[in-house]
């Protein structure tokens, strides 16, 4: 048996045949447990305990009575928990993308503040400040680069790329640190994919390698391919991962960090499995961590849209 909420539109006649059978079900495999009429719109739900759906409709079949709706109430449970884990995560991450943003508000609204009352500023004094403000902007719009990478909807534009390029592009928009080296690979590969939503995943993978080493240490990009694939492998000697905790680093809001919004590696997943590739980690702790990305050489989206293309063309 289980629990289920049916409607009906019925008139009074209808409802006190209703409920007149309500009260002589005792010994069948169906039990109104209650009932709520609402008179303005003639509509009648009811709580029933049944063995299935098909049971309720063909007992109120019996009554001349057609169900607008029959749901088992696990399945208004199940959307409820839904909505309510829905809003506890926009809850979570707008409190956490407000806490990120409130320092970088507060280092730019300072700078701005001393540049302000001194009235004469030297070169040397120029470069700092400008350079503090930047950094805090870079930080803010990062910051809601990050939101936005997951939440907005993915549409690829897939051409065939020099992994290289992307990668180069990539770097240029990190302030890297003076004590971090990025060693590029000298060989070229070629892969389908969108150049943008690749950099941006890039660019992620990056910069958490630059955070993992404290901003000190050498981060090894690779490239290899075979015949269908196209690696790369990013490459850190960094702090490493906790392997209690690889199992959820690509989880939405999932973070060790005591600042950023959790959802960088979410949107590298996201990225690269939306171009049919996969995004793997290694790590060792005190060693380092290895992202492993695959994309495919012919992408199964590209396909689709050259088929496509050669229907209309025909």
């Amino acid at each position: 048996m289980g629990i289920f909420i049916d409607g009906h539109h019925v008139d009074e006649t209808l409802l006190a045949k209703a409920k007149e059978q309500a009260n002589k079900e005792s010994g069948r495999d169906i039990a109104t447990l209650s009932m709520l009429y609402n008179p303005k719109d003639q509509e009648l739900y009811c709580i029933i305990d049944a063995s299935d759906e098909k049971t309720i409709q063909r007992y109120h079949a019996e009554l001349g009575l057609d169900c607008d709706f029959v749901t088992p109430v696990e399945h208004i449970h199940t959307k409820a928990v839904q909505n309510a884990e829905r809003l506890k995560a926009i809850g979570e991450l707008s409190a956490r993308l407000a806490h990120d943003l409130r320092n970088p508000l507060s280092v730019i609204k300072n700078t701005v503040e001393i540049m302000e009352h001194k009235q004469r500023l030297s070169i040397e004094d120029r470069i700092v400040y400008f350079g503090r403000l930047h950094r805090a902007i870079d930080r803010i719009s990062h910051q809601i680069e990050d939101v936005l990478d997951f939440v907005r909807p993915i549409n690829l534009t897939l051409q065939n790329n020099l992994v290289n390029e992307i990668i180069a592009s990539a770097i240029e928009k990190i302030t890297v640190p003076d004590l971090v080296k990025i060693n590029t690979p000298a060989n070229y590969v070629h892969a389908v994919c969108d150049f943008t939503r690749m950099e941006v995943a890039i660019n992620n993978l990056l910069m958490n390698a630059i955070q993992a080493m404290n901003n000190a240490g050498q981060v090894d990009v690779i490239l290899t391919e075979n015949q269908k694939q196209a690696v790369i492998q990013i490459k850190d000697r960094g702090c490493g991962i906790p392997q209690e905790i690889m199992p959820n680093i690509f989880e939405p809001l999932f973070t060790t960090k005591q600042e950023g919004t959790g959802l960088g590696l979410a949107s590298c997943k996201k990225i690269i499995e939306q171009h049919g590739g996969t995004i793997e980690v290694s790590s060792v702790v005190g060693k380092g961590t290895t992202f492993t990305i695959t994309l495919p050489k012919q992408s199964i989206h590209l396909e689709k849209q050259i088929n496509e293309n050669s229907e209309v063309a025909a």
